[in-house]
């Protein structure tokens, strides 16, 4: 009996700061920072340990990192697709392609960088691309 009413009065408090933490973090992963610092204010008001309370200050870190790089490729996105395209209107297709790998070694490829990278070669490859070429 006496271990029952420990178990009531200890557990229900574990799982809600287990959910607090789970909810921070998956705050922080959403690039809601503000939020999720919140939470972890919350937590420390709980019975939260400092090891609980130091993984979720980790783990907000990272997810912070993760959302200022994510914000930067986003951007160089931007600057490289906007160069891209004056390129390809110009007909510069070695210089489009050139641009754009020089954004895929800083920043990674992914579908829209291999789409776009096809979608210049078969712009270049086609015979209107060069209207000197007489095909």
């Amino acid at each position: 009996m006496v271990l029952w009413l420990i178990w009531m009065t200890v557990r229900p408090e574990g799982s809600r700061i287990e959910r607090r933490m789970e909810r921070a973090v998956a705050l922080a992963v959403e690039c809601k920072a503000r939020e999720a610092q919140d939470e972890l204010i919350a937590l420390r008001n709980t019975r939260a340990t400092p090891e609980q309370l130091r993984q979720v200050q980790q783990s907000l870190n990272k997810a912070a990192a993760d959302c200022t790089r994510a914000e930067q490729r986003a951007k160089a996105w931007e600057d490289a697709s906007g160069a891209i395209k004056k390129l390809r209107r110009a007909r510069a297709y070695d210089k489009a392609l050139a641009r754009l790998a020089t954004f895929t070694r800083r920043w990674g490829e992914d579908d829209r960088t291999r789409a776009l990278r096809q979608e210049i070669i078969d712009e270049r490859e086609h015979p209107l691309a060069d209207p000197t070429r007489n095909e």
